[in-house]
């Protein structure tokens, strides 16, 4: 062991899959579980070193701060690196989260997913290291319930986080790291729906958390499509790195879309929604169903 306190060596790293985003956890050498802290400085759109100035300031967080050596590896062929991260033992991530004023930041989107962390982070860590996963989508299902959200909706949404859990897994198995899992994302989104989620987003003029959270049940239901089918091509094409991952997401947003257009023409309706589904569910009456997309 290191005989620096603030520097000790990570002898493992497990990714927890939180919504749309990512807990990165280092298992240090001293038997503690850290959590790192600038994926979720980043995934908030804060600055980084603004962030680490606070920590340092802050009494109790600058006495548990602590420098994790990890070994960064590669698929092509070069040698493994040792790099250095920035953690927190477990219990003190919402010490951090909540020393976030989530009413000062600025986008509305950001502004939700400040609130989310700082509400389900914990209970997402929790559930990976007790194995009590039912404890989280419990949590998950309470929330939605309380914003409106009816029980088959929600239903849907656990099932798209479930396939989202799976194919995270895969790819931090085949090497995808950091901003390449937003970026693989964006490309199965698109090839599924035709648009980015940022343009998708414009379309429901949705101002803040995850667009997943305004679609309606079809339109989850194609996103499942979309995820299972880059799933089903990872692991036929063994894809591994980011470019051969890039690949199997692009066929896969790809299939999507093909069934997508042959569903809308079947049918005769569009899978894809200018509507919130929140926002619509808000103006029902007891006993109303939304319409189906124009």
């Amino acid at each position: 062991m290191s005989d620096n306190p603030h520097d000790l060596i990570s002898i493992g790293e497990v990714t927890i899959p939180f919504y749309e985003d990512n807990l990165i956890v280092q298992l240090g050498e001293d038997g503690e579980i850290y959590v790192a802290l600038r994926p979720i400085v980043e995934a908030l759109g804060l600055n980084w070193s603004g962030q680490l100035q606070r920590i340092k300031r802050d009494a109790v967080l600058s006495k548990h701060l602590k420098t994790l050596s990890v070994v960064v590896t590669h698929t092509e062929g070069r040698s493994a690196q040792h790099g250095e991260v920035a953690c927190l033992p477990k219990q003190y991530l919402s010490g951090f989260l909540f020393g976030i004023s989530a009413g000062r930041v600025k986008n509305p989107q950001l502004r939700a997913k400040v609130i989310q962390f700082q509400e389900e982070a914990h209970l997402f860590l929790d559930a990976a290291f007790t194995g009590d996963t039912e404890s989280a989508m419990e949590a998950m299902r309470q929330k939605y319930l309380r914003q409106g959200y009816d029980e088959a909706w929600i239903k849907q949404r656990q099932i798209t986080i479930e396939t989202r859990n799976q194919l995270t897994d895969e790819w931090k198995a085949r090497g995808v790291q950091g901003r390449q899992y937003g970026i693989l994302t964006a490309v199965i989104h698109e090839g599924a729906f035709g648009m980015k989620p940022s343009e998708h987003r414009q379309l429901k003029g949705v101002e803040k958390g995850e667009v997943r959270d305004h679609m309606t049940g079809l339109e989850l239901a194609f996103v499942n499509v979309a995820e299972q089918a880059t799933i089903a091509n990872v692991q036929t094409q063994d894809a591994q790195g980011y470019d051969e991952n890039y690949d199997a997401a692009e066929k896969g947003g790809r299939a999507a879309g093909v069934a997508r257009r042959a569903f809308e023409e079947e049918h005769g309706r569009k899978v894809i929604s200018s509507q919130s589904y929140l926002e619509e569910r808000k103006k029902l009456q007891p006993g109303d169903e939304l319409p189906d997309p124009e």
